[in-house]
């Protein structure tokens, strides 16, 4: 089962690859005439063909006929094999790359894809458990004397501006340097502990808040995991970090669509102000 799921994954990896490769070649093109939201489309569209083996949709009456003359041929391997089977060699030669094996110790063999597949396995296993470590450590940290702020009216304000009807949390922290949107079930905006004016409050919230609304925590751990899956293949990360720098984009276009030019120049300042 494994081998299966690993060489599924190498598939996709080499569709995603290529998918990342051609967006990367168009990005120039892309930034200058398409919209923000389908550049960040695309970018998700790129994630779904490195988690989605569409090929399964090939006719079953296919899939059992390329099936049975891959059992065909391993069956007519592995009786070779026998017949000249010799001590000496470690790797088994003139048989396909994928039924090859390798000998770990006296009479243990294990195929090199199953020996692949394994560290695969065990890679992505890694790389989801430091991610969610990571996170888990980053989000007590901002926790850590942090103060909650009750009855703050203009997020209430933005709420309902967005039609956002779910309890959504602030905080302020000194660890928090700039604000941030964290939780995608208890969805938290923490706040510096900065005196901010209620200009660069409401812009705070109408970015974050739209952040929520837009489901970007989820496509952001959808790239996560994305990324763990493949990440053996460089372009892995390329597309991670592309989707989120499409995403900050998408988002900052969202919420000033319907703004006024003096609005536009208000909301860039506070959000600058607060980065830098």
């Amino acid at each position: 089962m494994i081998y299966t799921a690993f060489t599924t994954v190498l598939s996709m990896s080499v569709l995603g690859f290529a998918v990342v490769a051609v967006l990367l070649l168009l990005k120039p093109v892309m930034t200058r005439f398409f919209p923000a939201r389908l550049q960040y489309a695309a970018w998700i569209i790129s994630g779904v063909f490195m988690l989605v083996p569409f090929w399964r949709l090939v006719p079953t009456d296919t899939v059992n006929f390329v099936s049975k003359q891959v059992e065909v041929q391993q069956t007519e391997t592995a009786a070779e094999d026998n017949q000249h089977k010799t001590d000496a060699p470690v790797i088994i030669e003139n048989v396909p790359f994928e039924y090859r094996e390798i000998e770990l110790a006296p009479e243990k063999r294990v195929r090199l894809m199953d020996l692949f597949a394994y560290i695969w396995l065990a890679g992505a296993g890694i790389f989801i458990l430091a991610a969610a470590v990571s996170y888990t450590v980053f989000l007590i940290k901002r926790r850590k004397g942090s103060l909650n702020v009750e009855d703050n009216a203009i997020l209430e304000q933005v709420k309902n501006e967005l039609k956002i009807k779910r309890r959504i949390r602030v905080r302020t922290s000194p660890e928090v340097k700039s604000p941030m949107l964290a939780g995608a079930l208890f969805p938290v905006v923490y706040m510096p502990m900065t005196s901010l004016t209620d200009v660069q409050m409401r812009m705070v919230f109408l970015h974050e808040l739209t952040h929520y609304k837009r489901g970007d925590l989820l496509i952001k751990w959808f790239s996560l995991f994305v990324n763990a899956l493949h990440w053996f293949n460089p372009m892995a990360y390329l597309f991670a970090a592309n989707v989120n720098e499409s995403c900050e984009i998408a988002c900052d276009m969202a919420v000033t669509r319907n703004m006024s030019g003096n609005e536009q120049k208000m909301y860039m300042a506070a959000i600058l102000d607060l980065l830098w």
